[in-house]
């Protein structure tokens, strides 16, 4: 069983201390063979998708510097692979989730600028994608999830008009996949939620 499989089963089970350790051991390992051989993409992918391991555990255990660095640092190979194959779609969705890692952080570090910055270069490439393949319907979730992200980070440094234009935008795709795909229960909780945020704006008390 490979480092990462271990990782996640110590997640599942609560260890992130021992899931932390295996992770890292397995980002060794993937440094090594990136040194080794850096024109090898598939190489380079599997040491993003490790430093984002690390920092997923690091969040959950609140060190969110160490986690900023850990995604930072996948990113900075993402940007890398998306740059050199900018063709790849694969490496152009792995791009957006890590900057929307990054932004994450950024929130709840406080930096609604910074959040905000991540998740809107996100959005653009998330856009993207679904205009090069329009009936690729996870791709056209992505972009509403981008928008709900960007809808938090506004919503938390107060600016509620730009959250509501934000989560408008990701309630008309969620409704226009749930109309295409009825029977798809993910996405009517997914427009659920939307629509129960837009309506958390709108009547802010409750009452």
């Amino acid at each position: 069983m490979s480092y990462e499989k271990v990782g996640d089963v110590l997640v599942a089970q609560g260890d992130l201390a021992g899931a932390l350790k295996a992770f890292r051991d397995g980002l060794e390992i993937a440094e090594d063979l990136s040194r080794a051989d850096p024109g090898n993409a598939g190489w380079r992918r599997d040491l993003s998708v490790s430093f984002n391991k690390v920092g997923d555990v690091l969040v959950a255990q609140g060190d969110l510097a160490a986690a900023l660095k850990a995604f930072r640092d996948g990113l900075a190979i993402a940007e890398d692979l998306s740059r050199a194959d900018p063709g790849n779609a694969g490496w152009r969705r792995d791009l957006s989730v890590s900057y929307d890692r990054v932004g994450d952080v950024l929130v709840a570090q406080g930096d609604f600028a910074g959040a905000l910055k991540a998740f809107r270069d996100g959005l653009k490439i998330a856009e993207d994608l679904p205009r090069a393949d329009p009936g690729n319907a996870g791709w056209r979730r992505d972009v509403a999830v981008s928008h709900a992200k960007i809808a938090n980070a506004l919503t938390t440094s107060g600016d509620v008009a730009g959250a509501r234009r934000a989560l408008r935008s990701g309630c008309d795709i969620l409704a226009s996949l749930v109309q295409s795909h009825p029977d798809w229960a993910e996405w009517k909780r997914d427009l659920a939620w939307f629509d129960a945020q837009l309506a958390a704006l709108d009547n802010p008390g409750g009452g």
